[in-house]
């Protein structure tokens, strides 16, 4: 905006020498102005004006400066700037919000509603143990399997499950330890110890073990790096995918 009024004045300046050089401290608003794709409403106006000057003999041309850096240009502006946003007596010369702004307040109001109904049904509480949070949930890419799935909602080829619907005589898990549920498998079955203790000790580098099944999705999903030898990758989607191949296809 700033920029926009910079031309406008100079406009209708009489003066012969007709060159400007208008400096900014913001790169985005000279990138935005080179990226012809960029047609955002402020951007067309500066371009629109810049030719509509070019039309009138002037020369126009932008250059970047660091902020705070003493020039006194651009110290002027952000003093005049400071003044006027305390200045209860001028107008507002630009009142249009961004569609970028819009679609935000959008997500996050969809995303508030949401989260009131998540918390208030009774549907899905297996999987609230996962997914307590919507807008976590929403910033995680998954690959949604069908067994990833009946991890994450314990609905399923899982033996305690099964047994409800008299689908198994028995809910014994194939380890022969203890009944078959999501929190054996993922904390307690002998038969994925290996992929386990990998997981186990990410966590432990920064937190106590076990941790919350939120925090595992949420925390632990992605891969882990551990310096150059050991193992490459640290994963629990991919611990997740190894443990129902060997439970769930059963």
């Amino acid at each position: 905006m700033v920029i926009l009024k910079a031309l406008e004045n100079l406009q209708f300046l009489e003066i012969n020498d007709r060159i400007a050089l208008i400096s900014t401290d913001s790169r985005i608003t000279l990138e935005s102005l080179r990226n012809r794709k960029n047609r955002t409403y402020l951007i067309e106006k500066i371009r629109k004006k810049v030719i509509e000057m070019g039309n009138q003999n002037w020369k126009i041309k932008f250059n970047w400066i660091k902020a705070h850096a003493g020039h006194h240009g651009n110290e002027l502006a952000d003093q005049t700037a400071r003044e006027a946003s305390i200045n209860s007596d001028i107008n507002e010369c630009y009142t249009r919000i961004p569609k970028s702004a819009v679609r935000r307040e959008l997500r996050d109001y969809s995303a508030t509603e949401w989260q009131s109904e998540w918390d208030i049904t009774t549907k899905g509480v297996f999987t609230k143990l996962f997914f307590s949070n919507v807008t976590d949930r929403l910033k995680l890419k998954i690959n949604v399997t069908p067994h990833f799935t009946t991890m994450e909602t314990g609905l399923g080829n899982i033996k305690s499950y099964l047994l409800k619907y008299k689908i198994k005589d028995r809910p014994t898990c194939s380890c022969k330890r203890a009944e078959q549920t999501i929190d054996h498998i993922i904390f307690n079955c002998e038969l994925v110890e290996k992929e386990r203790d990998r997981l186990k000790a990410a966590v432990l580098r920064s937190e106590n073990w076990p941790v919350s099944k939120d925090t595992l999705i949420n925390k632990y999903s992605k891969g882990f790096k551990k310096s150059r030898t050991v193992y490459h990758s640290i994963n629990y989607r991919e611990i997740a995918h190894k443990i129902t191949n060997l439970y769930l296809e059963k």
